[in-house]
């Protein structure tokens, strides 16, 4: 060969790993294997333990608590209807039995009964006296007609019959008549301190609402206008009352009677009982057991 020619360049081809992805799948298999043993582990409750710690959450707050089978938590779950500051309080199924079993057997439960009595006491005073005021508040005001006083289990009920002076038709407007009954009746509700509940109630009557899309809508925009006027013009705790509707489903008479196009067009303001589910099974279950 010649000096002169010019030696051919080399080219070596580059050496490609086809089996690199492997590690990758590899350690991916690795992480999830940990992750699930990690899983299972944290799974095996402790029963023994898990009941040591209910009981002392029990004897801490002094509220029987209730584990669901299969539950893994001595805490309720959260509610998005409303904050627990605000909710009723609501005894646990489970608690039932255990009351029971106390009074049989009179392990303290005389002394927490006693307590329940002591505050059905105050709680039917405390009614009794916004009865009273309310009663004495419809009667100087020459309104004694224009609302109607009942009593059950939820508390003190003040049914306002909603005629044309109160709430136009189809409308959610307070006129001059309905104003001077909540002025009449809102301090001896203030003065309470219980919760209250506006419940507004519509006839059935075949003509739907022209304003509203239902009688639901109606009905609440109507429950509504008194809350929002007890709150700004007498001065209630927004906190203490709730609004709802119920359009023409809780009638107090039949459609077939004359009295219900008016009577069941109405707006109920509820001064709620303070006495807890718990106290009221306690004095229930005393009864039941005296007998």
């Amino acid at each position: 060969m010649s000096s002169g020619r010019r030696k051919k360049k080399e080219h070596h081809e580059e050496h490609v790993n086809h089996e690199r992805w492997l590690v990758t799948y590899a350690d991916t298999i690795t992480l999830l294997m940990v992750l699930f043993i990690v899983l299972f582990a944290i799974s095996q409750v402790d029963q023994k333990k898990f009941m040591q710690l209910a009981t002392g959450m029990q004897s801490g707050f002094g509220q029987p608590v209730s584990i669901m089978p299969g539950a893994t938590s001595v805490l309720p779950e959260a509610s998005a209807a409303k904050p627990v500051a605000e909710a009723a309080p609501v005894m646990s199924v489970d608690a039932v039995p255990m009351l029971a079993q106390q009074l049989a057997h009179g392990t303290g439960a005389n002394a927490k009964v006693a307590a329940a009595d002591a505050a059905r006491t105050r709680d039917t005073q405390a009614l009794d006296k916004a009865q009273e005021l309310v009663k004495s508040a419809l009667d100087k005001a020459g309104l004694g007609k224009a609302a109607v006083l009942t009593r059950d289990a939820r508390g003190l009920t003040i049914s306002l019959v909603v005629n044309d002076l109160v709430f136009p038709g189809d409308s959610a407007e307070l006129q001059a008549e309905g104003v001077n009954v909540l002025a009449a009746i809102g301090p001896a509700l203030k003065a309470t301190g219980h919760d209250v509940t506006v419940e507004g109630h519509t006839n059935q009557v075949a003509a739907h609402p022209k304003n509203y899309p239902s009688e639901w809508e109606l009905s609440s925009a109507r429950a509504s206008s008194v809350v929002r006027y007890l709150i700004s013009a007498v001065g209630m705790d927004p906190s203490s009352m709730t609004v709802t509707g119920y359009a023409d489903t809780r009638p107090l008479f039949p459609p077939s009677d004359p009295r219900s196009v008016t009577l069941n067009r109405r707006v109920d303001i509820v001064v709620l009982s303070a006495l807890t589910a718990e106290q009221q099974a306690l004095l229930d279950l005393s009864v039941t057991a005296a007998k």
